[in-house]
């Protein structure tokens, strides 16, 4: 798939404008609770590297387990789960937009002729193919003898702003399904959404760029 798009892991002022712009412009219109230990990828076009043109917020999710999914026995931990809490792309990668066009993003021409644009898509899977060896670059394990690396992505979508077809475009799978595999709402009204993450062959001292951080050993 050729294209002109790319994504970044953001620093701390990169941070600073995704809360921002989260705040503004997403239809939840709050930032990521600071206790979710937030980080934020950056999408940016190739014509214009220094303008940011959308964004993935992934912190730490709320709930301590959830069922089937992660905090108990033999499942992840809360601390193994990452949850795509915002994604925001500029109008001018969305459809209709100056540079939603084959040349400049990720997509594809329908059968009859329309192109129909994937950016979204494409963001999550190269946040999902990174996120792994990013999130313990920015954490460390405090505790290295007990699990750290990520294993389960999770997203979540308000059926009353979106249909959630990024998610089932990106192959994720529903959290909460009827009797004949439907995907439908858990308690909260949202429909869940996760990509399970293989386990991966590194240890954390294995990484580069690691940011400092005390380790306690047990």
């Amino acid at each position: 798939m050729t294209h002109h798009l790319h994504i970044d892991l953001g620093d701390r002022d990169d941070l600073t404008w995704a809360q921002r712009i989260v705040t503004k412009y997403h239809y939840l219109r709050s930032p990521v609770d600071p206790r979710a230990r937030p980080m934020a990828y950056i999408i940016h076009h190739d014509a214009n590297p220094v303008l940011p043109m959308g964004l993935i917020m992934l912190g730490i999710p709320h709930a301590t387990r959830c069922r089937g999914w992660w905090g108990y026995p033999g499942l992840p931990t809360q601390w193994q789960v990452v949850d795509l809490c915002h994604i925001w792309l500029s109008p001018a990668l969305q459809d209709g937009g100056r540079w939603c066009d084959p040349e400049f993003v990720p997509g594809f021409t329908d059968r009859h002729g329309r192109f129909r644009p994937t950016t979204a898509t494409w963001a999550i899977g190269e946040v999902l193919r990174r996120v792994q060896a990013d999130r313990v670059r920015l954490w460390p394990p405090v505790y290295p003898d007990e699990p750290y690396h990520i294993r389960l992505a999770i997203s979540y979508h308000d059926p009353q702003h979106h249909r959630g077809t990024i998610y089932r475009h990106s192959h994720a799978t529903p959290m909460y399904t009827d009797s004949d595999g439907v995907p439908v709402p858990g308690s909260s009204g949202k429909f869940g959404w996760c990509w399970p993450l293989p386990a991966p062959a590194w240890e954390w001292k294995e990484l580069t760029d690691i940011r400092p951080r005390q380790i306690r050993m047990v």
